[in-house]
């Protein structure tokens, strides 16, 4: 498993990045080059200044397994297509089973916006909001290695039993 970041819109990223270099997961980190980030310990990967640029370059990263951290639907919709594990930014898993849901409410609330109704935003983000967030993301991090442990003692039996 390795963690892709949408460094643009991700909050708390230096504990994600804490989090994820002490279980031993590979950091990629998606920034344009409007920001300026330096870290050694993780791949940062530098994208043009545009609409979906960095969108796109992640989507070209993605391998089957990978974490991805965004707060993008529409990004997670086409990353759900490469069998990822996405969490947004709350904290909560998008998967094949909500996201026309979270899709269908952007769309919603983007006619509303071009009626030029008010639609209430989300609220902001709080410690408790940024805790359960790191806590879902520590979740996902031992799921992971109580898979690969379980892969690992499958093949020691196999290899055993020959």
């Amino acid at each position: 498993m390795r963690l892709l970041i949408d460094g643009d819109a991700c909050p708390d990223r230096q504990k994600v990045i804490e989090l994820a270099l002490h279980y031993g997961v590979e950091v990629l980190l998606f920034i344009d080059f409007a920001h300026v980030i330096e870290d050694e310990r993780i791949q940062i990967i530098m994208c043009e200044v545009g609409k979906d640029s960095v969108d796109q370059m992640i989507l070209s990263y993605l391998q089957e397994g990978d974490l991805m951290i965004s707060q993008d639907y529409g990004l997670a919709s086409l990353a759900l297509l490469k069998n990822v594990t996405i969490l947004h930014v709350s904290g909560k898993r998008i998967t094949e089973d909500n996201i026309n849901n979270l899709l269908t409410s952007r769309y919603l609330g983007h006619l509303s916006r071009k009626q030029h109704k008010h639609v209430k935003g989300p609220k902001k983000r709080n410690y408790r909001t940024s805790q359960f967030f790191l806590r879902e993301l520590e979740k996902i991090f031992i799921e992971n290695m109580w898979i690969v442990v379980n892969v690992f003692i499958f093949s020691i039996n196999i290899r055993s039993e020959e």
